[in-house]
């Protein structure tokens, strides 16, 4: 490595989500092998976030649309299509502010000199995007909670797991989940970009978000508690749903002969591959998020290695939003079959257009032409 020593200002391009800190670090004397690692380290967040981020989106929009499709249909209409419903939409927000706050910006970052974007990010894209991520892990927790209730409480599931309660419960959570955000409206304020630089950002943080009061508010309100306390209870609520499951299952066996018990060893095996399959994806991709931006804001470790965590690490989120409806199709039949049934109804819908539409269009010429021959007659 060149140890000759270079003063520079090293720059970090990170999310909003994972950045609430100066987005420009304080010049510091920095060798030429670390400025180089810092600049590896800024293409993978511009590749993560252009083309990863990007691709994840979409997909994500498009299966979150067909989710919510298939979740409020008749048959599949319940307390737990509620919350899903719910989760599907949080999720499209999530994408859509992800993309218009780190995917555009890396695209291209004249965006993000300009006032008018300054103020779109400090007052609405900054804030509403954390709303969009706390209410995703939450509602996470209330459909967890319902899963549970219908089968560890099943005579009272009647009665606490309606739509009514379900939406109840969506509103609980996102207004509690609006309240305890409230202090990242307060955490950018816009910046006119005077001198028409295309290096300075048109934001800066505030006096809140550049002290230690916004770091205390991002470590041990965010990752404690909006990441742990969900990801513990999540844990915790499908260990017993399995265990429930299980128990169930034996006691039935005393009472089934051989293919029963085929059957239900099978629907025991669904039932926990379901549960592992979800809920692990979201642990194992939040707890990732969570530590890198914990190391992050506690600045330890190597700089140049979370740097690099980070451009991995971010996406975490975005991928537990894009997922859910692959998650579903791959471990519910049911959803599959309704799938199947929202897609061949839209297909026949577009050939029952296009067909009217050749009918009409045939109908129409033809009576054209037999006008057209009828007055060559009369001629």
């Amino acid at each position: 490595m060149n140890e000759t020593t270079v003063s520079e200002n090293v720059t970090m391009t990170t999310t909003p989500f994972l950045n609430t800190t100066p987005t420009v670090m304080t010049t510091t004397e920095a060798t030429a092998g670390d400025a180089m690692d810092m600049e590896m380290a800024t293409k993978m967040h511009y590749y993560t976030s252009t083309v990863l981020g990007t691709i994840f989106v979409i997909v994500g929009i498009i299966g979150n649309i067909l989710s919510i499709l298939v979740w409020r249909r008749k048959k599949m209409w319940s307390s737990t299509g509620t919350y899903l419903i719910g989760q599907a939409i949080v999720d499209i927000g999530l994408l859509v502010f992800f993309f218009i706050t780190d995917s555009l910006t890396q695209m291209a970052p004249s965006i993000k000199t300009t006032y008018s974007y300054g103020v779109f990010f400090s007052y609405i894209g900054f804030p509403i995007f954390f709303l969009f991520v706390v209410c995703s892990i939450w509602y996470t927790v209330g459909v967890t909670v319902d899963r549970y209730i219908h089968v560890c409480w099943f005579n009272h599931a009647k009665d606490m797991c309606s739509v009514k309660r379900a939406l109840t419960g969506l509103g609980i959570i996102t207004t509690l989940c609006f309240i305890i955000n409230i202090p990242h409206f307060a955490s950018y304020e816009p910046v006119a970009n005077d001198n028409g630089s295309s290096t300075e950002a048109g934001f800066k943080p505030t006096e809140y978000g550049a002290g230690e009061g916004s770091k205390h508010y991002e470590f041990w309100v965010h990752c404690m508690f909006l990441v742990l306390a969900p990801w513990a209870s999540i844990f915790i609520l499908n260990m017993l749903i399995i265990q429930k499951v299980s128990s169930m299952n034996r006691h039935m066996e005393e009472k089934r002969g051989s293919s029963g018990k085929v059957k239900a060893k099978k629907s025991e095996a669904q039932m926990t591959r379901m549960l592992l399959t979800v809920t692990f994806t979201f642990l194992v991709l939040i707890a990732f998020q969570c530590i890198t931006q914990c190391f992050f804001m506690l600045a330890a470790g190597n700089h140049r290695i979370v740097s690099e965590a980070f451009s991995i690490a971010k996406l975490g989120v975005v991928i537990n939003s894009s997922i859910n409806f692959f998650l579903y199709s791959l471990s519910a039949k049911r959803f599959r079959k309704e799938l199947r049934v929202v897609l061949c109804a839209r297909l026949e819908k577009d050939t029952d257009r296009s067909t009217s539409y050749s009918m009409s269009h045939t109908t129409s010429s033809s009576a054209n032409s037999s006008t057209k021959l009828n007055s060559v007659s009369k001629r």
